[in-house]
């Protein structure tokens, strides 16, 4: 454990600090579970509250990203999935009982981060919504951008970091440090998120390639507990760097069945002692405290 994280988790535990309580997730039955933040002598002296943190899994072989975040009395959605996901992910949350998304964040614009942003929007009442710049046209945007006019809605394009908090739960929203970019501009352009919970973190590098990993890799701290790998674990030459820079105890990527992980993003991984898991394998449920975290999937 890290001395940062020690010191948080002695200050959460005098001041009994919290975010959020924990959400009962009723999506694919739990066939693995990890406690390895906090000892059992600390896991007897956690208290309640909590941010649960779902990365979804629908039946699809291609890659997409979605996760859904609940905290005590917010609900914040990261990317929305492909167009066909769009109704799955609305009944999923549904079924957790929500009826209004307070922040949408999408990451960039491609068709597996957008595509079900409509059904969202369309479903649900809707606070704030956060992109990055559009760099590009498809049938997936325009839907998007109907769903936002018929319901008299619109976009906050982030050009500047943006902090806030809600429920004791932290929001860090970093944008792309470019307007352009030669390579991939649309991955490149994507929005990074980190979600905090005391001292415990959660890092979303949206499709994040060599460019924008580089801006990265720039920044003072961006150590997170959990890694959302960029771009479905697809390998780029500075990768090794990231998780070195970031360095996570666990890893999420939303990797399809045709669309898998590179096996050099693994073996960096593995080599770095990462636990990992992939959302095509089913929900993965993340229970999130200041001195604690659970992953289930």
């Amino acid at each position: 454990m890290r001395i940062r994280k020690m010191i948080g988790l002695f200050m959460a535990l005098m001041l009994l600090a919290g975010c959020g309580r924990n959400t009962e997730n009723t999506g694919s039955l739990n066939t693995e579970t990890e406690v390895e933040t906090q000892t059992d002598e600390t896991a007897s002296l956690s208290t309640g509250p909590s941010v649960t943190i779902t990365g979804f899994s629908a039946e699809t072989d291609e890659a997409y990203d979605a996760f859904v975040i609940v905290g005590e009395n917010h609900v914040t959605v990261i990317d929305t999935g492909l167009d066909e996901n769009g109704e799955e992910l609305v009944s999923f949350m549904k079924e957790q009982g929500i009826s209004k998304v307070d922040n949408l964040i999408i990451t960039h614009f491609d068709k597996d981060h957008v595509g079900g942003a409509d059904h969202v929007i369309n479903a649900f009442d809707i606070g704030t919504i956060y992109t990055t710049y559009k760099s590009k046209d498809s049938d997936q945007i325009d839907n998007y951008l109907a769903a936002l006019s018929s319901k008299g809605l619109t976009e906050t394009v982030v050009t500047d970091e943006i902090s806030f908090e809600m429920d004791g739960v932290s929001y860090d929203i970093y944008p792309p440090q470019s307007t352009t970019y030669e390579k991939d501009p649309s991955n490149n352009s994507s929005l990074v998120i980190m979600v905090s919970c005391g001292d415990n973190n959660m890092l979303f590098a949206g499709d994040a390639e060599k460019l924008r990993i580089s801006e990265l890799l720039e920044m003072e701290d961006i150590q997170a507990e959990i890694l959302k790998v960029p771009h479905h674990g697809r390998y780029e030459k500075n990768m090794a760097a990231l998780v070195e820079k970031v360095s996570p105890e666990y890893a999420i990527i939303t990797s399809g069945t045709i669309e898998p992980e590179d096996a050099e993003v693994m073996q960096i991984l593995e080599a770095a002692g990462v636990t990992t898991y992939l959302n095509r394998e089913g929900n993965i449920t993340i229970t999130m405290s200041p001195d604690n975290i659970s992953i289930t999937q």
